[in-house]
């Protein structure tokens, strides 16, 4: 992919493992790495009280500002996961690429994915539409790294 923006998206069923990636993929290109779960988090300090007590229209407001500063950061590879990013796709339409790293339905967590699971056609097949770039991969290991900047054009 010639073309890159100033940031990159990564997109994925699996969040440990996306966010792994993301993480090492930001050190070999010497880009800031920033998680949008966890600028979520940090922005709004305890998310499930403000969801409690405030309810979900002020909680999404408030996470949709936290995404808005994030959608403006430059130079990063920007990992989101699926909720995050489909609640809130126009947020991210000015992110480029997108990339998304498939893994194979048996290779996701059955604790920590399980609605990813369920619904794994259709997850799959949305952010496959959604993305610039598919990548398959078959978890965080080094040689998955290599194959996502090989197919961004870039070598390690």
């Amino acid at each position: 992919m010639k073309n890159l923006g100033t940031s990159i998206l990564i997109l994925c069923l699996n969040e440990r493992i996306a966010a792994s990636l993301a993480k090492g993929l930001a050190d070999c290109l010497g880009l800031h790495f920033a998680s949008a779960k966890e600028i979520v988090s940090y922005d709004l300090f305890d998310p499930e009280a403000i969801l409690q007590k405030c309810g979900k229209t002020y909680f999404r407001q408030r996470e949709k500002a936290s995404l808005k500063g994030l959608s403006n950061y430059e130079e990063s590879v920007i990992f989101v996961n699926y909720d995050l990013f489909i609640n809130n796709q126009t947020i991210f339409k000015r992110i480029h690429p997108k990339v998304y790293l498939k893994l194979a339905k048996r290779k996701l967590d059955k604790k920590d994915d399980a609605i990813s699971i369920i619904a794994f056609e259709e997850r799959d097949k949305l952010l496959q539409e959604k993305s610039d770039l598919t990548v398959e991969i078959s978890g965080d290991g080094k040689g998955n790294l290599k194959k996502i900047l090989k197919e961004l054009g870039t070598k390690l």
